[in-house]
């Protein structure tokens, strides 16, 4: 019989007899033309493995067990489920558990239901309202997204600060390293006759503390950009949810709120460039190579060669890095 709502009647026509829900793997009965969930109908035959079975609705004898799929069905079926849901206007949208209108309004569980749900243990005792009162409750929750959007826009903001200002830090100190670099191969093209270790002691510092900014970089960076993706992501999802219909915005609000809510306030990490400074200045201004140099002159004097050790020797300065043996001259 017509009831005046299309998308309830095609409903109707594809639900199965048995389950009395949506057609599920449909199949159909050659003999009599009815059709059937495969598991429904299974189940109705039993377990027997008797050669005759019969239909559950009009009880004609089916020949076979043979059952052939309605693959055609079955899209017709998936596709009523969406119009089910959606309704075809977003006023009337269907609730999926109960195929029901949406017209209530849970504001316990921040939620739009059907008169069954509402009927139901899960929303015992919640407060209800009908759907079209629901307008003021939208109003104020479209001005929490926005509240939340700002928030999250301004924290956006902080963070692309924090990504310009840690990458004009990490280039101003490789800039110092590569200054101090080019000083110290300059240094040691003087003393390479016996300082070629020492040489290679503090290039291998300064590549060392090179690669531990950026190292340290990479890894703040990725804190930064990692964060920055998660931000990008509930902005869109709350710019999105914020221009929906009242239907549509109130169908899960909390869920997008309670995002928000759950979120922690970025804060930004330590500043990992201070610890590097003391290390990226001893590499730039090593003290002992101007030391040794004007000890080394002295040493050159004909007429005056200190011994090994003493205070005057140009390999003092490298007590703490220097081979036990002096290299000769």
């Amino acid at each position: 019989m017509a009831t005046g709502d299309p998308v309830r009647e095609l409903s109707e026509e594809l639900t199965c007899p048995i389950c009395l829900e949506y057609f599920s793997d449909p199949v159909i009965l050659t003999e009599c033309g009815h059709h059937f969930c495969r598991d429904c109908l299974t189940r109705s035959w039993g377990e027997s493995e008797t050669a005759e079975a019969s239909c559950p609705v009009c009880k004609q004898t089916a020949r076979t067990r043979d059952l052939r799929p309605n693959r055609q069905l079955a899209n017709v079926v998936e596709i009523a489920k969406r119009l089910s849901l959606h309704g075809g206007e977003a006023e009337e949208r269907i609730c999926e558990k109960h195929r029901e209108p949406l017209k209530l309004f849970c504001q316990t569980d921040e939620i739009l239901i059907c008169t069954v749900c509402d009927r139901s243990k899960e929303h015992k005792n919640h407060e209800v309202i009908p759907k079209k009162n629901a307008e003021k409750a939208s109003q104020e929750h479209k001005d929490k997204i926005f509240n939340c959007l700002e928030t999250l826009r301004t924290e956006r903001e902080n963070v692309l600060v924090y990504i310009a200002d840690a990458e004009g830090k990490s280039q101003k100190m490789l800039k110092r390293t590569k200054s101090g670099r080019e000083k110290v191969v300059a240094e040691f093209r003087t003393l390479h006759h016996f300082l070629n270790e020492q040489e290679k002691n503090l290039l291998s510092q300064i590549k060392e503390t090179e690669k531990e900014i950026r190292r340290k970089r990479d890894e703040y960076l990725a804190r930064l950009s990692e964060e920055l993706s998660s931000l990008e992501s509930l902005i869109q999802e709350m710019e999105e949810k914020s221009q929906q219909s009242v239907t549509e915005l109130l169908q899960d609000v909390r869920g997008t709120l309670q995002k928000y809510e759950k979120k922690e306030t970025f804060v930004n990490p330590e500043d990992f460039l201070l610890k590097l400074k003391p290390r990226v200045h001893d590499c730039c201004y090593n003290p002992f190579l101007r030391i040794a140099m004007r000890q080394f002159k002295v040493s050159l004097r004909p007429s005056s060669t200190p011994p090994c050790g003493s205070a005057a020797h140009p390999l003092t300065c490298f007590s703490s890095t220097a081979s036990a043996n002096c290299l000769p001259l």
